[in-house]
């Protein structure tokens, strides 16, 4: 079964099937974790919508590797797995500026659809951010992604986050949803596969 979802940025549909989840209790930060995550944004810059999912993974490449693939938006059907493909736009520094997602149908001779996103931060081999056009096809209200890379020397903690509002609990309840099968089943378990390594935490929000 396909379901449609959002992630960081990204609509992704996706084949899914069952698997475990890993819950984790966030521990408190050592004092170099928070200087290295002060470099990155908080959503608070961009939106006022609460945290709907994370995840956080430790990979077990150089984070300039990681960040060839997953930096370089373009390539996300390479582990998103409902993607047919990803229109990248970048300016004359090289910095990603926004993209368009063409999905996969979700039956055979289906529409293809498609969504747009807008990037806010993006910075090569640290992170980056989008938000979700709006009117969207999921009806999401200032949808934020935020995805980071952490540089563990032959190691890289990535961590992905989902932002989002909409106008009633069902809309937001079937979206975390969504997103907690697409970070959880597709995109954490097909870089895994990719690079070796294994899920820290993963965290999904309650209404």
């Amino acid at each position: 079964m396909k379901q449609l979802l959002i992630a960081p940025a990204i609509l992704i549909l996706f084949g899914c099937n069952g698997q475990n989840k890993v819950k984790m209790s966030e521990k408190k930060m050592t004092q170099t974790q928070q200087e290295v995550t002060s470099i990155f944004p908080k959503a608070s810059d961009f939106v006022k919508s609460p945290l709907r999912n994370r995840i956080r993974l430790e990979l077990n490449a150089p984070v300039a590797e990681v960040w060839a693939l997953v930096g370089k938006l373009e390539r996300m059907p390479e582990y998103s797995s409902g993607l047919e493909k990803l229109d990248a736009s970048y300016d004359s520094n090289n910095k990603c500026t926004n993209y368009t997602c063409h999905f996969f149908p979700m039956e055979e001779g289906g529409k293809v659809t498609t969504h747009s996103e807008t990037i806010k931060w993006y910075e090569p081999n640290v992170g980056f951010s989008s938000i979700a056009e709006e009117p969207n096809i999921l009806g999401l209200k200032q949808s934020l992604g935020i995805v980071t890379f952490e540089d563990k020397g032959e190691q890289t903690i990535l961590q992905w986050e989902t932002y989002f509002t909409a106008e009633n609990d069902e809309i937001v309840k079937m979206n975390i949803m969504g997103f907690e099968q697409a970070l959880n089943i597709d995109i954490s378990q097909n870089l895994i596969k990719k690079f070796g390594g294994k899920v820290l935490e993963s965290y999904t929000s309650e209404l």
